[in-house]
């Protein structure tokens, strides 16, 4: 019998990544966060212009990725992809400034690759 494999979808890998983070590492909670900066994206017209204009004004910035993890003075930036999907150049920009600064990032594409690279990091 063969096991069938279940795709997750981009937030079900992101919130499984997270709440893993969550529940094994509570000293840690805090360091891992979410950067919801996609907010914009479904709205409209002159509202959702108007919107977006507020967030970035806000400090919201294009590109940014969906986790960033603070852990013994280093920041990690990392971006949940699944399927197809792939760094927006944006995205690519953003990773590559943390890494100038001495910090690392990437994408992230399972769940086991999360929790290796998280382990790997932190040491435990």
């Amino acid at each position: 019998m063969t096991q069938k494999i279940q795709k997750l979808t981009h937030n079900q890998l992101q919130s499984k990544c997270f709440l893993w983070v969550w529940n094994e590492y509570p000293h840690l909670r805090g360091l891992l966060f979410s950067v919801t900066n996609n907010l914009t994206t479904s709205l409209k017209g002159r509202a959702g212009a108007a919107r977006m204009a507020e967030m970035k004004s806000l400090g919201v910035v294009k590109g940014t990725t969906d986790f960033i993890f603070y852990f013994n003075g280093r920041m990690y930036a990392w971006d949940i992809k699944v399927g197809y999907d792939k760094l927006r150049p944006e995205q690519l920009d953003f990773i590559n400034k943390v890494k100038e600064q001495g910090g690392d990032g990437g994408e992230i594409r399972s769940f086991e690759e999360f929790k290796e690279m998280f382990r790997k990091i932190t040491g435990e």
